[in-house]
């Protein structure tokens, strides 16, 4: 690292004085440089963003010095031997790739210099990168997933591999910094806000962390959110590298919906329950929601089947509570965010022989399913008494929050 400092000293040194001699028509050239001077490569590839001032118009290339220890052609390849900057274009990458077999005990330095700034250009103060290229025992860092969307509130998870790909769990709790790319639309404080700060807790002798992110407010072309894990000596950038998020807001579940059927029966039959007896709906039944806003709902039942044993047939005012979690015993025990909704008089008991009105919160969320919109409701607010299904569930169990409906609705359009 001493030998890393010392060499970026003398470059900056040297491109100041660079800098200070030249003309004061140089000096007002647009400049192209690189967007960041520091780089980790575990294995596979990386890419380094270069930007210029203004775009050029006809395309242009910059020529690529390297230096270090590491070795082209031994240690990492390159993409082209030089830049391609497109006419139009403000920006564009340069691709270095590890040759993983070659990968050994010692991490190697490369110092990536752009050479000579095309004709109408001059270099920019960073017009050089360093890249730290990892030994065989560094650690790769990840987003678990590269997208994602935020409706009141979104976990988000990174997760650390060693170098063969195997789980790579950390001695002490680490923290990982998160850098909002300067491409998002989305602003911080406006349309959303991190519960905790930008940053990630791995916990002690654990590979994965987590970090959440509340909406604020959504509007049109400014929601999208595009996170990087930032640098850390000794780790390196993984597959997932940036993480984009949609700032969606609450679903608004306005519209007509079909009864598709109910998902989940197989946990029913599980806890033995005769699944002949479960709850069925007709082609024709529907729900409708009417309003603009996902605090208030008019909701019309037109049901034939047993659905309206629960929901009825009249028209009335539905209000949003709070989003919570549904535990989805059919997924492995998840944790699913789901928007909870008060219904002011259904027949709890979901029977055509045994009755009791009262308000229900019922649960809903919008999915998609072979690329289209479905309405999901976990209904687990229910007591099912006597022969009716699942009566021997709740008698066991007091509740049927283990054991929810899990009813799809399709679009009607």
């Amino acid at each position: 690292m001493k030998k890393l400092g010392h060499y970026l000293c003398i470059l900056m040194s040297m491109t100041f004085i660079l800098a200070s001699c030249s003309s004061d028509d140089n000096q007002r050239l647009p400049q192209i440089y690189i967007d960041q001077p520091f780089y980790t490569l575990a294995k596979g590839s990386i890419e380094l963003k270069i930007k210029a001032d203004q775009a050029p118009l006809t395309d242009v290339f910059i020529p690529v010095l390297f230096g270090g220890t590491a070795v082209e052609g031994v240690d990492f390849t390159v993409s082209e031997p030089s830049i391609l900057l497109k006419a139009g274009e403000t920006e564009t990458t340069f691709t270095l790739t590890r040759i993983e077999e070659n990968i050994g005990d010692e991490n190697k330095e490369l110092y990536v210099n752009l050479q000579k700034a095309p004709e109408g250009f001059s270099l920019g103060l960073m017009n050089y990168a360093s890249v730290n290229l990892l030994n065989n025992n560094g650690i790769i860092m990840s987003f678990e997933n590269s997208t994602g969307k935020i409706g009141f509130s979104t976990d988000f998870s990174i997760k650390l591999t060693n170098m063969k790909g195997g789980v790579y769990k950390v001695k002490v709790a680490t923290t990982f910094d998160i850098e909002v790319d300067e491409s998002s639309t989305a602003i911080e404080g406006v349309h959303y806000e991190f519960v905790n700060g930008a940053q990630v807790v791995v916990p002690i002798n654990k590979n994965k962390g987590s970090f959440s992110i509340k909406y604020l407010k959504k509007e049109e072309g400014k929601d999208k959110l595009i996170l990087r894990l930032a640098n850390k000596d000794g780790y390196a950038i993984g597959s997932n590298g940036t993480l984009t998020v949609t700032i969606s807001g609450p679903d608004i579940f306005t519209g007509t919906w079909a009864f598709d059927k109910i998902t989940n029966l197989d946990l029913f039959e599980m806890y033995g329950e005769d699944i002949s007896k479960a709850p069925k709906g007709t082609p024709s039944d529907r729900i409708t929601f009417e309003g603009d806003s996902y605090l208030e709902y008019t909701f019309t039942p037109d049901l034939s089947g047993d659905l309206k044993n629960y929901f009825g047939t009249s028209p009335r005012k539905i209000t949003f509570k709070e989003e919570g979690n549904k535990i989805f015993q059919e997924n492995n025990g998840a944790n699913v965010k789901v928007s909870i909704l008060e219904i002011p008089d259904v027949n709890v008991k979901f029977s055509t022989t045994h009755k009791d009105i009262r308000p229900a919160l019922v649960g809903f969320r919008l999915i998609t399913v072979d690329s289209k919109e479905v309405l999901e409701c976990t209904l687990d607010d229910y007591e099912p008494q006597g022969e009716d299904f699942g009566a021997m569930i709740y008698e066991f169990m007091s509740s049927m929050e283990d054991a929810p409906l899990r009813i799809h609705f399709s679009k009607v359009e």
